[in-house]
């Protein structure tokens, strides 16, 4: 999951984020859920990845 992948550099894209999620629809509060989980394990989702 992107908690482990991610933890080192404190970032996730949108773009890994969406590979990470399953291809089917999500409900918004499924989004939100997920990108509350990493805001809580101090993990920032960024358009990309930082130079």
């Amino acid at each position: 999951m992107a908690l482990e992948l991610d933890r080192p550099t404190g970032v996730v894209t949108f773009d890994q984020l969406n590979d990470l999620l399953p291809s089917t629809t999500m409900a918004p509060e499924d989004i939100e859920a997920v990108m509350q989980a990493l805001s809580n394990e101090g993990i920032n989702i960024v358009e990309s990845d930082p130079p």
